[in-house]
């Protein structure tokens, strides 16, 4: 059995503390210390793979003094900070030292976990990254998704904390700049996706998701970038609904199929629709009113697709969504209704398991699926969408 990674969390004040605890033990190895001093020693004597740092700790090496110590002594660890309402200057400064994620107060379990898995899925690529042969790949990486996620980031924080001090342009350039930035980072998500894909380093062993909060954050930098095109984004999934499949591979198919739905039209809305059929089979529906990438033929037609007459982002996407399909082992059709609508349909197989009493919308042994209770996120950043 692989050994769970070990997360360290770092809070001075013991109920924050506990609480993150019980989140966090189910998933992963944790230690919890109400000392930044004291964390800085765990760092030199454990091998952590993420810390959940509060910035604000009086009695103590603050936050932001502990992240410069994890930057200064080159420890190998994604930091995640967790702020207060409206401590924005303290969370620029972060990011700044190298911070990969922040959490606001207050926050929710499936938020905690989802920025740790990322943090998690980050470090595994970059871990990787450093051993493909060609190390050129492994720097450009690093030198790329660095600045971009501190942009993506800063400007997250600037939305949220100050947009009510911004004029109607500076809010329009804010939003530019970021969903500027999130698109470049998904183009180099997907080059990376496939590298990895092709070196055998991409872990893709199933693992259980509830499904309702793994679309929400996959959707949310979509939906960001459809509003602006006047497109919105539904969802329709019951919350009990849980996957066993490998979420970060799925991400990338299904955030890619949404993603040219949202560039395909104006004025519209698109549904993502999740749901398990009689089989056990679970389905996710994108419908829409345009033309998908997808062809008829289904998936084998996008490998079609991707010739060199077709643009370099229609190549790639197309390879990415074909690539994704096999490594999940799912099937795509497309289907268009009287009314014009068109609905991609990505079906997931059946695969073996145990039912849960608690989960209604768990199948059981006697139909052969298996899914779970366990939140995930795909990453937003980088694991959303493909333009």
């Amino acid at each position: 059995m692989d050994a769970k990674p070990h997360v360290l969390v770092v809070d001075d004040e013991p109920g924050p503390r506990e609480s993150l605890k019980i989140i966090l033990k189910q998933e992963y190895e944790v230690t919890a210390t109400p000392r930044g001093s004291e964390a800085l020693e765990l760092l030199k004597q454990g091998d952590f793979a993420v810390i959940l740092l509060d910035l604000t700790m009086p009695n103590d090496l603050s936050g932001t003094q502990t992240l410069r110590a994890i930057r200064d002594n080159g420890f190998d660890v994604e930091a995640i900070v967790i702020t207060g309402q409206g401590a924005l200057e303290t969370a620029v400064e972060s990011l700044r030292l190298g911070a990969r994620d922040y959490l606001a107060k207050p926050y929710r379990a499936s938020e905690v976990l989802g920025a740790v898995r990322s943090a998690l899925s980050a470090r595994d690529t970059r871990l990787k990254a450093s051993q493909v042969k060609d190390r050129f790949l492994g720097n450009l990486s690093h030198d790329f998704r660095t600045p971009l996620n501190a942009i993506v980031g800063y400007s997250s924080i600037l939305h949220e904390e100050v947009s009510d001090v911004l004029t109607v342009e500076q809010r329009r350039a804010l939003a530019r700049i970021q969903l500027n930035s999130e698109r470049l980072l998904s183009y180099l998500e997907g080059l990376f996706f496939l590298t990895e894909l092709d070196t055998g380093d991409l872990p893709l062993k199933p693992h259980e998701f509830a499904v309702r909060p793994w679309l929400e954050r996959l959707l949310r930098p979509i939906s960001r970038e459809a509003t602006e095109n006047g497109v919105a984004i539904e969802i329709v999934c019951d919350q009990d609904l849980v996957c066993l499949s490998n979420a970060e591979t799925l991400a990338r198919l299904v955030g890619v199929l949404v993603y040219e739905a949202t560039v395909a039209t104006q004025d519209e809305a698109i549904t993502v629709a999740c749901e398990r059929n009689a089989s056990g089979a679970l389905t996710f529906a994108i419908r829409h009113r345009a033309a998908p990438i997808l062809g008829e033929e289904g998936v084998h037609a996008m490998e079609a697709e991707s010739s060199d007459a077709a643009p370099a982002s229609n190549r790639l996407a197309c390879e990415v969504v074909a690539r994704a399909a096999r490594a999940v082992d799912a099937t795509i059709e497309k289907r268009t209704a009287e009314n014009m609508r068109t609905e991609v349909r990505v079906t997931l197989p059946v695969l073996n398991g145990s039912a849960h009493p608690s989960d209604p919308k768990r199948p059981s042994a006697t139909n052969g699926a298996a899914a779970g209770s366990h939140e995930t996120a795909g990453e937003e950043r980088a694991s959303g969408a493909l333009p």
